[in-house]
């Protein structure tokens, strides 16, 4: 039996000086009276001691009405009876060295009851530590408890947090698509400005609603919208990610919709899904785009075409009319029209073709052919855009087997050597080549391991707004590139260099023929 408190005490000091944060005693004179073993690991430097040293000398922002015996109004008994919730300050170690701790205290009213007995006797009996209190008990009335926690590594750790959080912040409000976050109910948790701003609604509304009822209710035609049925739903069952480019809307606060490429990403911690992310941009601005491009399409194609070529068929009948009624200069100025007309037409049929291309409605035409036939084929639709006998060739293009779409890169050729040649989309020179520069146009194709490389040379400059985005765009679509430099030497001029493999490259949007 006698033996029962001090194996008690023994325990309770053992788990004292175990304790992750330091612990302290003091009297109602302020002084330390004890401390565990992290408190003097924490506080105590060689050659100082931290028992008997005041308590405001360690804690000097400690609130000094909380230690015992100190003057206090009576409103402010009560309170101090209770223990302090955690408050941050600033420590001092007894060689005078500061540190950020964050401490909690409670007063032990009567030191003789048994829990402050059995504590205080498990500092006396067994001393914490080196530089223990062994020996040095305290029999007073009331005693303060702390317990002081070093943050040096937390605070770290917190500004490093915060900074991270400035910057997830700035990231969002710098963004310009809409971010929703929420949670595994569908309620939002996070809303970016641009979120905000697209729906109409402010950002502090939004928090804690459910984002279904309130923006995604309904269908672009206003018919009602599942929410079982939305990619939104289904990311929070099953954790899947999904993109939708057409057909989702976004109803604003004032009830219009919004037509919206969407994206929805799960959110995990570990391995358990805690919520999702909603993406969306605005899509109004690209619609009303694809709307004039579709426009322009009809124009092209429709309110052009047709007449241009019913245009052209009447002069050139006219210009041939065997019966040899008009004078030669009219017959030249028809067949100069004649061929004007053609040019257009061909500009057009090319414009399309390449429109047709770009927007993913046709694809290429591949076949192994040789590209000197290409190569003769693009020769002569620039002689169509340039104008008969206003350009002269050096061609040389030997029998190369290539995979390529023959009639597509042969158009690009053709806008190739009629920019190179400095006439523009309206088959007009300009201006004319320089003094000393040669007017030939070259054209020349070799193999160069594995790819085809045509290079085009001519005294001018080219980078017309028509014709280079047709050349790069069908140069792309057959995994080439296109490059230009300009030809070094008093001649000057322009050189391009267009590669494409000489087997079709993988990933190629096409069809083989």
């Amino acid at each position: 039996m006698s033996s029962r408190p001090s194996r008690g005490t023994a325990r309770l000091a053992a788990i004292l000086d175990a304790l992750p944060d330091a612990l302290l005693l003091v009297n109602c004179n302020g002084t330390v009276v004890n401390a565990n073993t992290i408190a003097l690991e924490t506080f105590e430097t060689p050659g100082t001691a931290l028992v008997g040293r005041g308590l405001l000398d360690l804690l000097p922002e400690f609130d000094s009405k909380r230690i015992p015996g100190s003057m206090r109004r009576p409103n402010e008994a009560a309170e101090i009876q209770e223990r302090q919730k955690p408050t941050r300050m600033v420590a001092r170690r007894t060689d005078g060295a500061e540190f950020p701790v964050e401490v909690t205290s409670a007063n032990l009213e009567d030191g003789r009851t048994p829990y402050a007995s059995a504590f205080e006797a498990a500092f006396a009996d067994h001393g914490l530590g080196r530089g223990g209190a062994a020996g040095n008990t305290y029999t007073g009335d009331e005693l303060l408890m702390l317990v002081v926690r070093d943050l040096t590594g937390t605070l770290d750790t917190e500004a490093e947090l915060a900074r991270q959080q400035r910057q997830t912040e700035m990231i969002l409000r710098a963004a310009s698509e809409g971010v929703v976050g929420v949670d595994t109910e569908g309620r939002v948790v996070l809303v970016n400005p641009a979120a905000a701003q697209l729906l109409g609604h402010r950002a502090t509304d939004l928090g804690g609603q459910e984002l279904h009822p309130l923006v995604h209710h309904s269908r672009a035609d206003g018919t009602p919208l599942p929410y079982e049925e939305t990619p939104l739903s289904d990311t929070l069952k099953s954790g899947r990610k999904h993109r939708v480019r057409v057909g989702q809307v976004l109803w604003t606060k004032d009830g219009r919709p919004v037509p919206v490429d969407m994206t929805t990403a799960p959110v995990r911690d570990g391995e358990q899904l805690v919520g999702a992310v909603l993406t969306f941009a605005d899509r109004r601005a690209y619609e009303a785009l694809s709307g004039r491009h579709e426009q322009l399409l009809a124009v092209l194609d429709t309110a052009l075409r047709g007449p241009l070529d019913q245009l052209r068929d009447e002069l050139t009948g006219l210009a041939a009319d065997p019966a040899g009624n008009l004078w030669p200069e009219a017959n030249q100025i028809l067949h100069h029209l004649a061929a004007g007309y053609a040019r257009m037409t061909t500009l057009v049929d090319n414009v399309l073709g390449y429109q047709r291309l770009d927007a993913g409605r046709e694809k290429l035409r591949v076949e192994k052919v040789s590209l000197d036939a290409v190569v003769a084929s693009g020769v002569e639709g620039a002689v169509e855009l340039i104008g008969p006998g206003r350009a002269q060739f050096a061609v040389h293009a030997p029998p190369i087997e290539a995979e390529v779409d023959p009639e597509r890169l042969a158009t690009a050729l053709a806008h190739l050597v009629a920019d190179v040649a400095g006439v523009d989309a309206t088959g007009n020179a300009p201006v004319a080549a320089a003094p000393g520069v040669d007017p030939t146009i070259v054209v020349a194709a070799a193999k160069r391991g594995n790819v085809v490389r045509i290079e085009v040379r001519g005294p001018f400059g080219g980078g017309n707004p028509v014709h280079e985005p047709i050349v790069r765009g069908i140069v792309a679509r057959h995994g080439g590139v296109l490059q230009t430099h300009q030809v070094p030497g008093a001649a000057g001029g322009s050189a391009y260099v267009l590669e494409v493999p000489v087997a079709a490259a993988p990933g190629t949007w096409c069809v083989w023929s």
